[in-house]
């Protein structure tokens, strides 16, 4: 009875995951293969739930058989441990990078706002969070300069620089605050372009970067490895797009420490 209520729940649990990832990614609220990883993993999830008795049987014949099966049912084991020692250790990096002050400097930071996807010169729904999220710290600190960056991709009209500068200016932040970085397609080149940005304006020598609160870590990173002296300011993902986002972080995070 247990099993069954256990079935019911894992199933209802997936079938609502998979609709939900399928909407986002038809969506293009968050197409990306943390989206994609989440919709298989659900896949799984509801498969077990329709033949779990059939897939406990199998896997405790294989671990009474002992041999190469069991010793496969070790190793995977062991790889679960790891991939959920990995996750907490990344999540725990990813909380205490967030919101991150700034370094002491003679003068004011600079606001990096990092692009996200514009769709028909409007902003999606992540790049309208760290819009105003950077409108906000901007009225707050009416002496820092700031500088939107992200370039145009094949399906966008406009680049996401010049979205998020648009945006500012609708608000009511003074134009001639406002740099723009329209070059960018990665996080990467974003941090490296404002930097050059920085440094042929005369802007300053720090920043603080307006990201979502998953991204905060990884930028830092970047702005690190880049010699940018920097804080964080994450602004709020919607729910129904931070599984997905927060996916792919945590692998994006393994590839940037990796490579």
């Amino acid at each position: 009875m247990g099993l069954l209520i256990f079935r019911i729940f894992l199933g209802i649990f997936s079938g609502a995951g998979i609709i939900g990832f399928v909407t986002v990614l038809l969506g293009r609220g968050s197409r990306n293969i943390g989206a994609l990883v989440c919709l298989f993993f659900c896949f799984l999830l509801l498969l077990y739930a329709f033949f779990a008795p059939k897939v406990n049987k199998k896997i405790r014949a294989i671990w009474h058989q002992g041999g190469a099966g069991k010793h496969l049912l070790q190793g995977l084991c062991v790889v679960l441990v790891l991939l959920v020692l990995c996750i907490i250790a990344e999540s725990i990096l990813m909380a205490i990078y967030s919101h991150k002050k700034a370094p002491a400097s003679s003068r004011p930071p600079v606001v990096i706002v990092l692009g996200c996807m514009a769709r028909n010169g409007k902003p999606s729904t992540l790049l309208q969070s760290r819009i105003d999220t950077a409108y906000d710290y901007l009225v707050s600190h009416p002496e820092c300069p700031c500088i939107v960056s992200g370039g145009q991709g094949p399906d966008e009209t406009i680049s996401e620089a010049e979205c998020m500068y648009q945006e500012l200016v609708k608000k009511g932040i003074e134009p001639s605050r406002i740099y723009i970085e329209g070059n960018s397609k990665t996080t990467r080149q974003n941090l490296k372009y404002s930097k050059e940005l920085m440094e042929k304006e005369n802007l300053g020598d720090t920043a603080v970067i307006v990201t979502n609160g998953w991204h905060e870590f990884r930028a830092y990173l970047i702005a690190k490895d880049l010699g940018l002296s920097c804080g964080t300011e994450g602004a709020p993902t919607p729910w129904w797009l931070f599984p997905a986002n927060y996916t792919r972080e945590l692998m994006a995070i393994v590839y940037q420490i990796l490579f």
